[in-house]
């Protein structure tokens, strides 16, 4: 059985991170080994970034699917879990450090990336919401850009699952073994 078989009842799309694009080195490697759909969600440079025009440019692409499962990296992340709270045809979240700000962090404090942006990704919906799909969350213990607790905060308001790698940002170390990783997630039962 190929991984297009596998996960036929599933459409899987992957959203790539702040500084990155769909064809980065995991995006590659994710549509290479599960077939995912990478999604571009900008056509301008990470700084003019404008959130809720992403997540219109993600919700447009996966409308005519019936079971999504959204893979997000990073602001990929918190991409994916903005879209779940308003489309009905997603399956399961996969997220990868997910740069979800609780409300409890000081933004004025973070100086590497437009308030506009931070101001969308400290979302109180995200911990007051319920979101629908399953999520599972890869969280790398060794990561210096979405500070763990961040995505603990998250996970607990969402009752989500944590798998914790020992790992940088980017998992560096368990990059080849993302697919992997992913593919045990995607074969759970629900």
């Amino acid at each position: 059985m190929t991984n297009s078989d596998r996960y036929a009842d599933r459409k899987l799309y992957y959203i790539h991170g702040y500084q990155s694009n769909p064809d980065s080195t995991k995006g590659l490697l994710l549509k290479k080994e599960l077939n995912v759909t990478p999604i571009k969600y900008r056509d301008c440079a990470p700084e003019e970034l404008v959130i809720s025009e992403a997540i219109n440019r993600i919700k447009k692409q996966i409308k005519n699917d019936e079971k999504v499962v959204l893979i997000g990296s990073s602001l990929g992340g918190l991409l994916a879990a903005k879209t779940a709270l308003h489309v009905e045809n997603l399956k399961q979240l996969i997220l990868l450090n997910p740069a979800i700000i609780p409300i409890s962090q000081d933004i004025s404090k973070i100086t590497d990336m437009p308030r506009h942006i931070l101001l969308d990704m400290q979302d109180e919906k995200l911990f007051t919401t319920k979101i629908k799909p399953k999520i599972n969350i890869l969280l790398g213990t060794m990561d210096d850009t979405v500070p763990n607790w961040w995505v603990v905060e998250f996970a607990k308001s969402q009752q989500a699952t944590i798998l914790f790698l020992h790992d940088d940002h980017s998992f560096t170390q368990n990059m080849q073994k993302l697919p992997d990783i992913i593919r045990n997630l995607l074969e759970e039962k629900h």
